[in-house]
């Protein structure tokens, strides 16, 4: 993993505080076990493989899980792409649609971050909170962390975003997020990834997508655990999601 250099981040000082009651009852699914017609065989089904991972457990893992993957995907929920994936819209109104079918009512659905997403879930808040991640995480609540894999060009001092991912936060422990990642490069078996989580001091985000580009002081870059794609070599914290029932 390429390493990040000092200049460009600062190390978090964490409160001791840990909260990993559940992170060995949340299924750890990966994408590309995803089976069904028409799934790409599950290349770009992050988002609804995250979302699942959480919703299955709130539910009492009564639900099956890779038939939910499949309704989340689709058109009338999260509409996850094949070539594109799953926006911040999409997985919003995804999880909003599931979870009052789901459970009839929540008590938030929120969303911290600088990717475009509709109004009514807004905090206002663009550069997500470390303090707001750990304080989602429950027995009656959930969040998703969207991650953009960028690449950092130094003459520029600027982050070059070339892509993304959805992964499910389900717990914090010893100055760590503990993930469920749905990526294949991350195994195929179960596996708790305790992320180390680093603010960015210096530099700029940019890309091609809507809300960049923006300066990038204060977002969280997730380093040593994370298993990041390729050789972009950086992990930024786009966004994060979270429900409450």
């Amino acid at each position: 993993m390429k390493k990040i250099p000092l200049l460009c981040i600062l190390l978090f000082s964490f409160h001791s505080t840990a909260n990993d009651t559940h992170i060995n009852q949340i299924p750890d699914f990966t994408q590309t076990h995803v089976k069904g017609y028409n799934t790409g065989n599950g290349q770009q089904f992050c988002a609804p493989v995250a979302a699942s991972n959480s919703l299955i457990w709130l539910s009492g893992q009564t639900i099956e899980q890779n038939s939910l993957i499949l309704k989340l995907a689709s058109r009338e929920y999260m509409n996850t792409h094949l070539k594109n994936g799953t926006g911040t819209s999409g997985f919003l109104k995804g999880i909003d649609k599931i979870s009052r079918e789901l459970f009839g009512h929540y008590s938030k659905l929120e969303y911290q971050g600088w990717r475009k997403h509709p109004p009514s879930f807004s905090t206002g808040v663009t550069i997500p909170r470390l303090e707001w991640i750990k304080d989602s995480i429950g027995r009656e609540s959930a969040v998703w962390l969207n991650i953009g894999w960028y690449k950092y060009d130094k003459d520029s001092m600027s982050y070059i975003r070339k892509g993304g991912h959805w992964v499910t936060v389900v717990g914090y422990n010893h100055g760590k997020l503990i993930i469920h990642d749905p990526a294949p490069r991350a195994g195929q078996d179960f596996s708790n990834e305790y992320v180390s989580v680093h603010h960015l001091v210096k530099g700029r985000l940019i890309g091609k997508k809507s809300g960049l580009p923006t300066s990038a002081v204060g977002y969280l870059s997730l380093g040593e655990g994370m298993h990041i794609k390729g050789s972009v070599g950086f992990s930024v914290v786009d966004g994060v999601v979270r429900l409450i029932l």
